[in-house]
């Protein structure tokens, strides 16, 4: 990263915040305390997000869409954790819906997307901690092999 770069980690979470969730988060206010990473936000989201053209969901729809374009340019997958399904209703209506992760974290560059967590390439999946891990300098140095899909070297947006 350069000088000039402000690494800030969005963390979404489903309800309730307390766990394995919370140790997330207390390890993130370690790593700003540390200087490690500038900032991060903490944001819920429910368990499943109907998908249609139209609903209270749609920004948040649009921001997964986002991550998701991302991982792909970056030869990585949020499928899992981020699943499609149809439910069905009581009434025989169906739905699509797609089931969000207990956890997840987008990592930012200023504006720009520089790794999602947890994510993978069909062989290795890299999590949120290993992320953590790395930044708090636990984990030797990654190989090119072994090197998650956050580009805090180069931007990618």
């Amino acid at each position: 990263m350069s000088e000039a770069s402000t690494l800030t980690i969005d963390l979404w979470t489903r309800r309730p915040v307390c766990g394995p969730r919370t140790t997330v988060i207390n390890r993130l206010s370690s790593l700003r305390s540390a200087a490690a990473l500038d900032d991060f936000t903490v944001t819920t989201w429910p368990d499943e997000i109907v998908v249609s053209e139209r609903n209270q969901h749609s920004e948040l729809l649009a921001t997964i869409e986002r991550f998701e374009a991302w991982a792909a340019d970056n030869g990585v997958s949020l499928r899992p954790p981020f699943e499609t399904r149809t439910a069905a209703s009581l009434v025989g209506a169906s739905k699509e819906v797609l089931r969000t992760p207990m956890l997840f974290a987008s990592v930012h560059d200023g504006d720009d997307i520089v790794g999602v967590y947890p994510c993978t390439d069909g062989e290795r999946t890299w999590t949120i901690s290993e992320f953590l891990d790395t930044l708090e300098g636990d984990e030797p140095e990654l190989t090119a092999v072994d090197e998650p899909p956050s580009m805090l070297g180069q931007t990618t947006s």
